[in-house]
């Protein structure tokens, strides 16, 4: 796991570092979506990634690897995207390029959710 993905999420999440723990476990517990400070408003979990992308990016292609996906088939697959049912294409210009719209804004909000658990699960198996 990225030291720096580790440093942003809990800097993200606001709290000492009891409160981070606790806060990882509720995460491992019932996901991001059920809202937790720093990744709630989209204004956050925009900028979030925008100010980590390379590090989140580098744990997507992880993942994606070795679980033996396209990274971007991945991301299609988050829970939170489903029923949206962004092509590839989509999830590469919101990732990749200068989109700002609705669909970038969704898609950057579950990568930084993605960040959230990943790091969550980190944490609370270490």
């Amino acid at each position: 796991m990225n030291k720096k993905l580790i440093d942003a999420v809990n800097d993200q999440l606001g709290g000492d570092e009891e409160e981070n723990k606790q806060t990882m476990k509720d995460v491992c517990a019932h996901g991001a979506d059920a809202g937790f400070p720093g990744f709630i408003y989209y204004s956050d979990t925009v900028k979030f990634f925008d100010e980590n992308k390379d590090a989140i990016l580098e744990e997507v292609k992880e993942m994606a690897s070795s679980l033996g996906e396209d990274a971007l088939q991945m991301i299609a697959g988050f829970v939170c995207l489903k029923d949206a049912k962004f092509s590839t294409t989509e999830i590469a210009e919101a990732v990749y390029g200068n989109s700002k719209g609705d669909d970038a804004v969704s898609i950057k909000n579950a990568l930084a959710w993605f960040a959230l658990e990943e790091v969550s699960r980190f944490v609370c198996e270490s």
